[in-house]
């Protein structure tokens, strides 16, 4: 079985194809550290796919890990630090805020419901009020997305102690590391 880390990487970005074999998990990302974590960890390939190239404006890494036909539940997650940390690299995001003429950094994380309350649960912070947010492409619904926001530098130092690891993509963290030095 593949680790806990891998298994926010299939999470956050993963899905599940059926075929006449049966069903298996594929990973895609315009990132190849995730797309190869997932590779390692299963024993299969990774490539690059033109398939969504008009939509992204560049290629895009997949694996098709034949050998992974269920992930496990949220629940059974062993390390919840290895899963938060991949989840929370594929979609958190830190920026920064001004207010009253001060500017103060933001975590981020989106996705479903289900995941984000998990992820709110078990940080090292203050649980938070999971927004919903209607996606809207063209003034058209596509869907509901939800989101936690973390507001307080304390915090966000907290959640990125906490969640730091071996398993981790340098470049989202020389950026997150890059804002927090500077606010």
């Amino acid at each position: 079985m593949i680790n806990d880390y891998c298994v926010g990487i299939a999470y956050g970005t993963g899905y599940f194809v059926n075929d006449e074999k049966g069903s298996y998990l594929v990973v895609r990302n315009l990132d190849k550290w995730y797309v190869e974590n997932i590779a390692e960890a299963t024993g299969y390939k990774a490539y690059e796919s033109a398939n969504n190239i008009e939509r992204d404006k560049k290629k895009q890494w997949v694996v098709k890990a034949r050998n992974i036909h269920t992930l496990p539940s949220m629940s059974d997650i062993q390390c919840k630090k290895d899963f938060c940390r991949a989840y929370i690299e594929l979609h958190g995001t830190i920026d920064v805020r001004v207010t009253k003429s001060m500017y103060k950094p933001r975590l981020r994380v989106y996705g479903k419901e289900k995941i984000i309350s998990f992820i709110n649960n078990i940080l090292p912070a203050k649980e938070k009020k999971i927004q919903y947010i209607k996606n809207r492409v063209n003034e058209k619904y596509i869907g509901e997305t939800c989101a936690i926001y973390y507001q307080s530098k304390v915090e966000i130092l907290e959640i990125l102690q906490w969640i730091d690891g071996q398993l981790k993509n340098e470049k989202v963290w020389e950026k997150w590391n890059d804002i927090m030095k500077n606010y």
